[in-house]
């Protein structure tokens, strides 16, 4: 098939995948309006023990398996406080740790 994309270059398919995911929130002002508003990234925490800090998920999850993304997505945000760092969430299965 090729490469995958993702962010901060491309990546092998082959490569291994991040084994743990988890929601960060943080009170930001908004770009326009200056606004106080609620901004989610993502952090990833691969086997070896690198973690990652606002990753893309698209580019490590949903272009190999959507079904997954879906549920981990969905877990993190639920379980991710107003702000701060939300729990680990085991990837594919939607776990919280």
């Amino acid at each position: 098939m090729g490469d995958d994309g993702a962010a901060g270059g491309r990546i092998p398919l082959s490569e291994e995948l991040p084994t743990v995911f988890r929601a960060v929130a943080e009170i930001r002002p908004s770009r326009w309006l200056r606004r106080p508003r609620r901004a989610i990234h993502y952090d990833a925490r691969w086997p070896d023990g690198r973690v990652g800090t606002e990753v893309d998920l698209v580019a490590l999850m949903y272009r190999r398996a959507p079904a997954d993304y879906d549920v981990v997505k969905r877990v993190m945000d639920e379980h991710c406080p107003e702000t701060g760092c939300g729990p680990w969430v085991l990837y594919p299965t939607g776990d919280v740790l």
